[in-house]
């Protein structure tokens, strides 16, 4: 093993240098061990409650068992501990290796006829290219020059924020596809059954950019944090695979497939109500709504409107996704707003955390942020105006 100074310009101790050195190379092998093992379950591993429906659930496993098998790249790194050139060629390779196998395992849960082992090299050809040549210094081909260093700096930097931006944006379109579909049903937030996926949403972006700052700061003890989070996440990863009890909903990813889809393909939408028969359910369910004001109930779903009009939930959402709300969502909370404007006008001094939750809201800040979006400005700011005018 090769063990150069960690760090020229101080002198620790001997004991310490080795002491710091097992523990640098404890890490990186952990991770390497957690990472193969991580592999042999996502390539091999089948969880009895999805045999029948394994792959369709879960198509893109094997890609998911690729990117653990590629955290091979740590190992030029864990017999060269203390080598400037091996680190910064292990950080600059995981910057390049996550932003952009993160977008191929993003993308190809949707679209996993698009990254066919031959595309999927064409697409990470600059990471391959930028991995050899930060290599050649740590097998000691070429010297590990200042200048190689910044130059390199400045490549691995552009690549890596330009898969990046194929992320974010990717990371955009499923934000939008997964409002669309929660907002077809569900009239509260509180309610959305992908909350768990918009709470994750960016965490690829997350491990990017501390990946970045591993290799930006350039230093082992950066290094070893960062193993510590990535054997961490690893350990829950087998946790959360290995758990019996854990469930998918099929139905659920589904819809964000078909959603993902469609807006790939942008085809324009199919609609199988009439004119006339449309504007007859809207009447029915405007009157049905201002009448009985079922807007008010603060878990109200389009199921349940479509039950209590006796009309298939399908022709509902078609009524108004063919009006001028859009979606469920916006509808029901529309009239809320204008439920609560109505309270705010007549009791301007009323505890706002009341009025929205007689207005059908699950809290106070769901009725704040839901009344800016719909109004464009706050309920205090509304009241503000009002008796500015009244003035």
């Amino acid at each position: 093993m090769i063990v150069p100074c960690l760090d020229e310009g101080s002198t620790p101790s001997s004991s310490t240098m080795i002491g710091l050195k097992i523990i640098l190379f404890s890490a990186t092998f952990a991770l390497l061990l957690t990472n193969l093992y991580g592999w042999l379950l996502k390539r091999y591993y089948v969880p009895a409650p999805f045999k029948e429906q394994f792959e369709k659930l879960f198509p893109a496993h094997k890609m998911v068992a690729t990117f653990y098998l590629l955290h091979l790249y740590e190992i030029p790194y864990l017999f060269n501990i203390g080598d400037p050139a091996a680190l910064f060629y292990v950080n600059g390779t995981a910057v390049m290796f996550f932003s952009s196998f993160t977008y191929v395992m993003v993308k190809g849960y949707f679209f996993l006829d698009l990254f066919s082992p031959k595309r999927m090299l064409v697409f990470m050809l600059p990471v391959v290219i930028c991995w050899l040549v930060l290599l050649l210094p740590v097998v000691g081909v070429i010297e590990f020059s200042d200048t190689f260093k910044i130059v390199m700096f400045c490549v691995v930097s552009v690549v890596s924020v330009s898969y990046i931006f194929f992320l974010v944006h990717f990371r955009n379109r499923i934000h939008r596809v997964i409002s669309r579909i929660e907002e077809v049903e569900y009239s509260n937030e509180s309610d959305f059954s992908l909350k768990f996926a918009k709470r994750i949403e960016w965490l690829p972006l997350s491990v990017c950019a501390l990946m970045y700052a591993c290799f930006v700061i350039d230093h082992p003890v950066a290094k070893l944090v960062r193993d510590i989070i990535c054997i961490v996440a690893n350990v829950w990863f087998v946790f959360y695979t290995l758990n019996p009890h854990r469930t998918v909903r099929p139905e659920v990813a589904k819809a964000v497939d078909k959603e993902m889809v469609a807006e790939d393909e942008n085809k324009p939408v199919k609609w199988h109500l009439s004119e006339k028969k449309c504007k007859e359910i809207e009447g029915r369910m405007m009157d049905m709504l201002h009448n009985e004001k079922l807007y008010l109930s603060d878990h109200f779903t389009m199921s349940e409107l479509a039950h209590q009009m006796g009309v298939n939930r399908s022709y509902v959402g078609e009524v108004i996704s063919r009006g001028s709300y859009e979606s469920f969502y916006r509808l029901i909370n529309t009239l809320r707003v204008e439920h609560a404007c109505q309270m705010l006008s007549d009791d301007s001094h009323g505890k706002m955390e009341q009025i929205a939750l007689e207005s059908g809201f699950s809290s106070g800040s769901a009725f704040s942020q839901v009344f800016k979006k719909i109004k464009g400005i706050t309920p205090r700011e509304y009241i503000e105006n009002k008796n500015s005018f009244s003035e």
